[in-house]
């Protein structure tokens, strides 16, 4: 009792009143890597691929500002800010009254979250709270949850600027790559996803909470294209054998259970081949 009223007076403060609803944005940069162990002394461009442009976010905060939200940027510490005349935007990374308890509250209480595929994440699972993921690796997405939506970034081929479809994600070995260089050598470039695209993923999973919509059949078979594809390339023998043992000697995807953002794959048809 004593921590759900010392949080509630916390989300008072920030301007919310009881029974308002908000969402968490947990959005991965190099602030935190940084935090740990500055880069004089260790070399963190291996994860830069896992880094996110904060700023791509706005536009979907500002949307579901507009339905009624609050939004709470999450994370210890950031990169840059996250600021917003909507008083319903709230960068709380960077307030004096983020906390760890408030960090774990926020995860507890908040309707859904948008994260990008970091630690962050499991806080969310831990709560059953529906997610908007964008993940890179592709193989790395949490596949459990069919109330989770997901993207990942555009994987560009630099010298054909031609663009990778799901399949070709995974045959290359992209789809589990986990250091920068792979991508470096590989001569391939991940595209952060426009801020449209981030928008159009967050209110779908909104949709879904808000109104528990059903998908139409064209939707529903895209979503069904998706997943085959997804667990055939996912346990095809030819390349897992040359994986790193983390993904070769591990069990991740069984059902695939999560959606992939439908906009993009009604207007991407040629990205499900």
């Amino acid at each position: 009792n004593d921590e759900e009223f010392y949080g509630k007076n916390i989300l008072n403060s920030f301007g919310l009143n009881e029974g308002d609803k908000f969402v968490c944005f947990a959005v991965r940069d190099k602030a935190y890597d940084e935090m740990r162990v500055v880069s004089r002394y260790r070399d963190w461009s291996y994860q830069e691929y896992r880094n996110n442009n904060i700023d791509n976010y706005m536009l979907a905060a500002e949307e579901l500002a507009k339905r009624g939200y609050f939004v709470f940027r999450t994370g210890v510490i950031a990169e840059k800010t996250f600021y917003s005349d909507n008083p319903k935007i709230i960068d709380y990374a960077n307030s004096s009254l983020r906390s760890d308890f408030m960090d774990i509250y926020l995860g507890g209480k908040c309707s859904f979250s948008v994260t990008t595929a970091f630690g962050a994440l499991a806080l969310f699972q831990i709560f059953n709270k529906p997610c908007a993921q964008i993940s890179v690796p592709l193989a790395a997405v949490h596949t459990h949850c069919e109330k989770n939506y997901v993207l990942t970034r555009h994987h560009i081929l630099k010298k054909e600027k031609k663009r990778l479809s799901l399949s070709e994600i995974f045959s290359c070995g992209a789809a589990f790559a986990n250091d920068a260089d792979f991508f470096k050598n590989a001569g391939i470039e991940l595209i952060e996803n426009t801020p449209e695209e981030i928008k159009d993923l967050v209110l779908e999973l909104a949709e879904s909470v808000e109104n528990n919509i059903d998908l139409t059949p064209e939707e529903q078979e895209l979503q069904k294209t998706f997943k085959n594809l997804f667990i055939v390339n996912y346990k095809l023998p030819n390349f897992k054998k040359n994986l790193d043992p983390y993904w070769r000697d591990h069990k991740f995807h069984n059902e695939i259970k999560i959606n992939y953002c439908t906009k993009f794959l009604k207007e991407n048809k040629d990205w499900l081949k």
